[in-house]
């Protein structure tokens, strides 16, 4: 089978035919992967970000079909189509039990080579990135890591809904907690942004601005939804009537001076929600007394705090209602073997969502 490999940190994938997938053992499924999207922590899990070790396939974002049920997994069977997760809930640690399962204790990490991948190029070993590998033909994922996916969604908007739109969403929907009316100000408009952004409209907010570099971006926010689009460095703080700053402001980019604006940017009260994979090295200060007299409160959100057996649905039903526009987000659909061109348009912020096909 095909599978594009990072064999070591900052080089280029190679996308190999002769990658093998082992069956599926007790308590998982081997998936046929339709799509997948490279999202911007496949390309710092490529250089070696967070202890990812080589030589790995990566990908997150993926949909396809089960293959293969192994030993002991009820309700999936083979021809199923299905939505990759990757962060597939055990169900009993400390998180899952208290309705967090986007936090499970047990989910492989990146750069965790205690758990064999059943991933093999040329016979070699190779790890599979987030535990999920779905830039391969085939993968083996715990059965809790996939979803049943219906049969109206094509796959390569589906897979958008494994990482970059419940992200945004639901760190606008279920960690701000946006409600009517709020003024909320989103910063980056990537693909987590522009989700979050589209979240924040549909729950009702009303003064709705972007910050982005990029032009194209930023029309792309306005036709989403967004009341007012801004370049970095402009005060968005103009585009409010009468507020002393933003109810909600939600930081996708989640480096220290980003978090630093949006804290600066919200109103005294506000709520300012950080997601997006930030470096441990990026430390942000402030003071004691901003923290005790401002009262804003300060979110970090991972996985858009999203319970995904209750969030594919949801966001199914607003893409068919046409309040939530995943075609948009997709500039382009192609083969893996242009992988390597796809993560230098992403690089260079020249593509939102490129999406391949396997």
């Amino acid at each position: 089978m095909r599978a594009a490999v990072m064999w070591e940190a900052g080089g280029q994938f190679e996308v190999r035919s002769d990658a093998e997938c082992q069956s599926p053992g007790p308590g998982q499924v081997a998936v046929r992967i339709r799509a997948a999207g490279v999202c911007q922590t496949d390309i710092s899990l490529a250089h070696g970000a967070f202890g990812q070790s080589m030589p790995v396939i990566l990908g997150h974002e993926g949909a396809g079909e089960i293959v293969e049920v192994g030993v002991g997994v009820t309700g999936l069977a083979a021809g199923d189509r299905v939505l990759i997760t990757w962060v597939p809930p055990c169900g009993y640690c400390y998180h899952c039990v208290r309705h967090e399962p986007y936090i499970c204790s047990n989910r492989k990490r990146s750069g965790d080579e205690s758990r064999t991948s059943g991933l093999s190029v040329a016979g070699i070993p190779v790890q599979a990135g987030l535990g999920t590998a779905t830039f391969a033909e085939e993968t083996i994922v715990p059965a809790p890591g996939v979803l049943p996916l219906p049969g109206d969604i094509p796959f390569e908007l589906a897979a958008l809904l494994g990482c970059a739109i419940p992200t945004g969403f639901g760190a606008a929907v279920n960690s701000a907690e946006v409600e009517p009316g709020d003024s909320v100000l989103v910063i980056g408009c990537g693909a987590v942004g522009l989700s979050a952004l589209q979240g924040a409209r549909i729950a009702g907010a009303a003064e709705l601005v972007a910050v982005d570099p990029f032009e194209s971006r930023r029309s792309l926010a306005v036709s989403l939804g967004a009341t007012h689009a801004v370049e970095p460095g402009v005060d968005p703080s103009g585009a409010l009537i009468d507020a002393p700053g933003f109810d909600v402001v939600i930081d996708a980019v989640a480096r220290s001076s980003t978090i630093g604006a949006a804290w600066r940017a919200a109103r005294r009260g506000g709520r300012i929600v950080i997601v997006g994979a930030g470096r441990p090295e990026d430390l942000v200060e402030f003071s004691a007394q901003e923290l005790f007299h401002d009262e804003k409160k300060l979110i970090g959100s991972y996985y858009g705090s999203s319970d995904m057996k209750r969030e594919l649905p949801r966001l199914v039903s607003l893409w068919r209602a046409g309040r939530l526009d995943l075609t948009a987000m997709v500039d382009d659909v192609v083969d893996l073997d242009k992988i390597n061109d796809v993560v230098a348009r992403q690089r260079a912020g020249t593509t939102l969502r490129t999406m391949l096909t396997l």
